[in-house]
């Protein structure tokens, strides 16, 4: 969908781009950071730079750079370079989102034991309010009961 130097796309790959950014900005995330993740599942080459990914997505750098910078520290996104290019590449992780779920299930253990010091502070555990802390709180600790046994199950899935 790209050659080495003017990234073109068409228009229906750039239609999922903003698709997938619109979902991405519904889950309470910056909608640049879908489109450039978007991009990198689309693009051909895989690999793309800087430069290829403003060019594509018809972007300003400074919200392209602000994107890569979050998609790379959350280890969504691989940064490389090649021998003799002073150019980096950026490349979708293809595990990207396995490793997102594995993280969040180790923070539904912090929410299941944040809710249970909070149904300590009702004076009766019946009341409307310590039902819906309860209710919450034994969501998440279903959460972090099921979730480890569900990626077990796609790794051994997809590993075949």
């Amino acid at each position: 969908m790209t050659g080495p130097d003017q990234p073109t796309a068409p228009p229906e790959a750039l239609a999922f781009v903003e698709d997938f950014a619109l979902t991405f900005e519904r889950l309470g995330l910056v909608r640049m950071t879908g489109r450039v993740m978007g991009w990198l599942l689309v693009c051909d080459p895989p690999e793309q730079t800087f430069t290829q990914i403003v060019q594509a997505l018809s972007a300003s750098k400074s919200s392209i750079s602000t994107a890569l910078k979050f998609l790379t520290t959350a280890r969504w996104v691989d940064r490389s370079s090649k021998p003799g290019d002073r150019q980096d590449y950026y490349t979708i992780r293809p595990d990207a989102m396995p490793d997102l779920i594995k993280q969040q299930t180790a923070q539904y253990t912090t929410f299941t034991d944040v809710l249970g010091r909070g149904l300590d502070v009702f004076d009766d555990p019946e009341s409307a309010a310590a039902g819906r802390v309860r209710n919450m709180h034994d969501f998440f600790a279903w959460l972090a009961k099921e979730m480890p046994a569900l990626m077990d199950r796609w790794e051994q899935d997809t590993a075949s």
